[in-house]
C-alpha cells in the first residue's frame, strides 16, 4: 500500500484562497508571503498489543493552541499547537491530532499541520504543531515484535518579495524503539527537513535527510522523494515513507515505542541580518534534538543507514 500527501495542488489552491481572501495586491512596499508543514504517521499491523491498551477502543485528542495529553496504563498520546502573530495582515495555525486504536491488530496514527501567511512591509508569524504516540510492549524471550508503517512529509515556502520577506518552513518524524529494561535504544528511524526562502539563502537553509537503523527497512524508490531548492520565490519538500520493523528478541525485554513529529513555520517581513540565523534555526525541534540526545548516548548503534537528498 502507498499513500502519499496530495500536497503540490492543495497547497496550491490553499495560497490561491488565503491571498485572494486577504486582498494582497503586488506592490513594492507590500508584498506577501506563506509557509506550510505538515505530516502524518501511521503504524499497523503490530505482531502484538500494547500493555493495557484501554477496551474502550482509543485514546485520542486533537488541539489548535493549546497542550494535551491523555494517557492509559502502558501507552500515551499527546499533542500541542502554538502560533504568533505581529503586525500586518498575518494568520498563522496549528493542528495536531493523536489516536490509539484497539483493533486487531492494533492502528496508532498523529498528524500535525502548521501554516502561517502574511502581508504588508512589517509582520511576523509563527506556527508550530507536534503530535506523540507511545506505547509500552513487554516481549517475551524467543518472540519477535514487528509492524508496518507509513509516514508523510511535506512543506512549502513562498515568498512575492525575495529581497524583503522571509518564509521558513521545517519538519522531522522520529521514531525510536527503546529497551526500559536495559535503558538502551535498540532502533530507530528519523527525518528531517528545513526550508528557508529569501533573497539570501546559506548553504545550510535548504535540505533534507532520513535515518534509520538497520531493524527498520524503508522503500527507497525515488519517486517517494521530491525536493526543490533554490528557488528565490518558491521551494517545497514532498516525502513519503514506507517501512517496516521486524527484531528478535532473545531475552523477556519491557519495550517503548516513541513516535513524534514536530512541524514549524515562520512568515516575516522585513528580513534584518541579525535575526536571519535565528529564523533559519527554528526548523531544530524540541523533538527531534530530544531524539537525537538519546541516540548520541549510545554510540554503538551508528551502524546505520543514511540517506540524503
Amino acid at each position: 500500500m502507498k499513500l502519499k500527501l496530495g500536497f503540490t495542488k492543495s497547497s496550491v489552491l490553499f495560497i490561491s484562497t488565503l491571498v485572494t481572501s486577504l486582498g494582497i495586491a503586488a506592490s513594492p512596499s507590500i508584498a506577501a508571503s506563506f509557509a506550510r508543514s505538515e505530516a502524518d504517521f501511521t503504524i499497523f499491523n503490530y505482531s502484538q498489543s500494547p500493555e493495557d491498551l484501554p477496551e474502550s477502543g482509543d485514546v485520542s485528542q486533537a488541539s489548535t493552541e493549546l497542550e494535551t495529553s491523555v494517557s492509559a496504563t502502558g501507552i500515551l498520546t499527546s499533542t500541542k499547537a502554538r502560533t504568533s502573530v505581529v503586525g500586518g495582515t498575518t494568520i498563522a495555525n496549528a493542528y495536531a491530532n493523536a489516536i490509539f486504536l484497539n483493533t486487531t491488530p492494533p492502528f496508532s496514527n498523529n498528524s500535525t499541520l502548521s501554516y502561517a501567511v502574511g502581508s504588508s512591509n512589517s509582520y511576523f508569524g509563527f506556527a508550530q504543531s507536534q503530535a506523540t504516540v507511545a506505547g509500552e510492549f513487554s516481549i517475551k524471550a524467543g518472540e519477535t515484535f514487528s509492524f508496518e508503517f507509513v509516514a508523510n512529509l511535506a512543506m512549502l515556502t513562498a515568498v512575492e518579495n525575495p529581497l524583503s520577506e522571509i518564509a521558513t518552513a521545517s519538519g522531522d518524524l522520529s521514531l525510536i524503539l527503546f529497551d526500559t529494561t536495559n535503558n538502551i535504544v535498540l532502533d530507530y528511524f528519523t527525518a528531517f527537513s528545513k526550508i528557508a526562502t529569501s533573497a539570501y539563502p546559506t548553504d545550510s537553509a535548504d535540505f533534507f535527510v532520513y535515518n534509520h537503523s538497520q531493524n527498520i527497512n524503508i522503500d527507497s524508490n525515488p519517486n517517494n522523494f521530491n525536493t526543490s531548492f533554490g528557488n528565490r520565490n518558491q521551494e517545497s519538500v514532498t516525502a513519503s515513507f514506507i517501512g517496516s520493523y521486524q527484531r528478535y528478541f532473545d531475552s523477556d525485554t519491557r519495550l517503548a515505542l516513541i513516535e513524534t513529529k514536530t512541524n514549524q513555520v515562520t512568515v516575516k517581513a522585513p528580513e534584518p541580518s541579525n535575526t536571519f540565523a535565528l529564523l533559519l534555526g527554528f526548523g531544530l525541534t524540541g523533538a527531534f534534538l530530544g531524539a537525537k540526545s538519546k541516540l548520541n548516548r549510545q554510540g554503538n548503534l551508528f551502524s546505520t543507514e543514511s540517506d540524503k537528498v
